[in-house]
């Protein structure tokens, strides 16, 4: 029998605060989710999960080290100088790392090709080009190919996929997503997404947002997609005033639409760099 996905949220995230790291549970723990803003028809059928899963309960095929607040492990609020806030967990529990815009379980980046969305290519495009200075990586979504040749043959130096996000991380960068749970996904987006998982975490994220406004420190917000500029907005962060910088951008699933834009990483560094903070090295 279904049931409601309220009630399955709200027994799954019973005493969520436990999961954060302390620096973060001071900041966070007080936050009431917003389970009273969930549709109460969404129903969940007995066979589909909420994913990621809490820490220390994964499931079978879950990526190594994935769960919910896997986006606060290794960085503490005082450290973050870049906020990279995307949509949802990757849209298959395999995959799903609770850190936005990372594939788990991926050995190569090749099998990056066996996504259909092409979300985190087009992502390590931006990143490539930033990295080497070379734009052409990062022209449209048709030289891809090009830049996975340079990956493979060692012309392009990056990390392999299981330690790229955590040298963004020990960079002061945090990887979140406007939700920390999926259930169901439509790329034109499923009602569990916008009137479920997104709605239950947003306090949560405005949270995070607004602390780290209130930091003093030079700080970037990149938005990508839809549901990371509502919340942007929300947040009172649209349009800030310097140290804090905002750049948004669509969801890299868009591809060629923010590929056709200034490259975003090239932008914040250049912002961190006028605020005499040091530029991140993507």
């Amino acid at each position: 029998m279904p049931v409601r996905l309220v009630d399955a949220l709200g027994e799954m995230l019973s005493g969520w605060q436990d999961d954060l790291p302390e620096s973060w549970r001071l900041v966070l723990g007080n936050v009431q989710l917003g389970l009273d803003a969930c549709g109460p028809e969404l129903e969940l059928d007995h066979w589909e999960p909420i994913f990621p899963a809490r820490q220390g309960r994964t499931f079978p095929g879950a990526p190594k080290n994935a769960h919910i607040f896997r986006a606060f492990d290794g960085i503490k609020p005082d450290e973050v100088r870049c906020v990279i806030l995307g949509q949802d967990p990757y849209p298959a529990p395999d995959f799903a790392t609770g850190r936005a815009f990372e594939a788990g379980n991926v050995a190569a980046w090749r099998e990056l090709d066996k996504m259909f969305s092409k979300s985190v290519r087009a992502f390590l495009q931006l990143i490539c080009a930033a990295r080497t200075g070379n734009a052409a990586y990062a022209r449209s979504f048709a030289d891809w190919p090009t830049l996975l040749a340079d990956i493979e043959r060692g012309a392009v130096d990056l990390e392999a996929p299981e330690q790229l996000a955590g040298r963004w991380v020990k960079d002061g960068v945090l990887l979140l997503n406007s939700s920390f749970t999926l259930s169901r996904f439509a790329v034109e987006v499923d009602p569990h997404q916008s009137c479920g998982h997104l709605p239950v975490w947003r306090p949560l994220i405005l949270r995070v947002l607004q602390h780290l406004a209130r930091s003093g420190r030079p700080i970037v917000f990149l938005g990508f997609g839809d549901a990371a500029a509502e919340n942007l907005r929300l947040a009172g962060l649209a349009e800030p005033d310097p140290p804090l910088a905002t750049i948004q951008r669509a969801h890299p699933a868009a591809a060629d639409a923010v590929l056709a834009l200034e490259n975003p990483f090239l932008a914040c560094n250049r912002f961190l760099q006028r605020m005499g903070a040091r530029p991140v090295a993507w």
